[in-house]
């Protein structure tokens, strides 16, 4: 892996080592492709008022988060498609993440089992269990009854995507998760001989292609479920009924949905447009994150989600009131530059950022941030 000094410079590693029909699929969104970018720059526009002339020689990046201790406010976030990014790619990214004390999301959709993912995050911060609610719910509850068995710590249930979003690009490029050979597909990786051989190649003399590794025995191999539109609060209640750890919902861009929420007991919402890969016209999640936050954020846990690029972005969201931030693409694109290295240099950039970030605003510790270290003509909301 080359030197890298920001996520940009990882990103650019990544794009040029991944064929393009699998870098399309982790950076691009949905539709026009107008909200991956909107996320970016709605972070941007937010500017600090920075407080000079205090001593910030040691700063403590750590939070209280479900009465534990973290070393940071990082969350990885659940991204299906991680083992295409580089060879056992989620097993590289939870392993980073573990060495750095941060959680490890696992979705649903991944091809690593949550065996594996659980052993490789016990001696971390463990891991929590995304999932998407199909048809037939039986199916669902065999999902959250194993994460349990398992000792997930948190069921992150997105809520964002009742039917399958519209990504003209993947059946432009003929891609999938898992993915299937096709012709357009094969063109696109022979473009990239080194990820050809280095990750598809060792795929082949390790078991064949990548497959769902975490469906029920019924469905397993075939990806035959489908999300369901028809999910409701009573599903709600019986996830928080039947799972014991902490129940999160992501996929919140309204304050009522997090109201609603909070009343139906849920520990907390992930303020989240699934990083502009859902609906091309929903509003970026920062410039939501203030009315949900003065709604639920005494009786709740409010996450962030979609944006974040530098340190600067994570102090944002915590000074309007997030409690923490997840990352999802930071560390698909260190993941795809050099593998677990790269995925760990993903969560050290980050966390050198938010360290250098802190003594320029003035704060030695992360409680200490609220929104009169913002310019609050800058933020949504306020």
């Amino acid at each position: 892996m080359k030197p890298a000094y920001n996520i940009w410079d990882l990103r650019d590693q990544a794009r040029r080592r991944l064929p393009k029909a699998i870098w399309e699929f982790i950076e691009r969104g949905t539709e026009d492709d107008i909200l991956t970018a909107h996320n970016n720059a709605a972070l941007r526009r937010i500017k600090f008022a920075p407080r000079t002339l205090r001593d910030v020689s040691t700063r403590d990046l750590s939070i209280e988060l479900f009465g534990k201790r973290r070393p940071t406010p990082l969350i990885i976030a659940p991204t299906g498609i991680a083992d295409l990014a580089c060879f056992r790619g989620e097993s590289c990214i939870a392993g980073a993440a573990a060495a750095a004390g941060v959680p490890f999301s696992l979705a649903t959709s991944s091809t690593t089992s949550m065996d594996t993912i659980a052993g490789i995050t016990k001696g971390g911060a463990g891991f929590w269990q995304q999932m998407y609610l199909w048809e037939r719910r039986d199916l669902s509850w065999q999902v959250v009854d194993r994460a349990a068995a398992l000792g997930a710590e948190a069921l992150i249930v997105t809520v964002d995507t009742p039917i399958w979003p519209n990504r003209e690009f993947n059946k432009r490029n003929g891609m999938a998760n898992p993915i299937r050979p096709n012709p357009r597909l094969a063109w696109s990786i022979a473009q990239r001989p080194g990820w050809m051989t280095g990750v598809l190649g060792r795929y082949m003399l390790n078991g064949g292609l990548p497959r769902f590794a975490n469906y029920p025995a019924e469905v397993a191999g075939t990806g035959r479920v489908t999300n369901s539109p028809s999910v409701s609060w009573e599903d709600v209640r019986e996830l928080k009924r039947r799972f014991p750890g902490k129940l999160l919902l992501k996929g919140m861009l309204n304050r009522e949905d997090a109201i609603a929420a909070a009343e139906h007991g849920v520990d907390g919402v992930i303020v989240s447009n699934h990083g502009g890969r859902t609906f091309d016209a929903s509003p970026a999640s920062i410039e939501v994150l203030a009315e949900i936050v003065d709604a639920v954020g005494t009786r709740m846990t409010v996450i962030f989600d979609s944006g974040i690029r530098r340190g600067s972005d994570v102090l944002k969201a915590i000074a309007i009131g997030a409690h923490a931030v997840m990352i999802g693409r930071a560390t698909l694109y260190g993941a795809g530059a050099g593998g677990q290295a790269g995925a760990a240099r993903a969560i050290d950039i980050l966390r050198e950022e938010i360290g250098t970030a802190m003594a320029m605003i003035g704060v030695t510790a992360l409680d200490e941030l609220d929104r009169s270290y913002l310019r609050r003509d800058t933020v949504p909301g306020l």
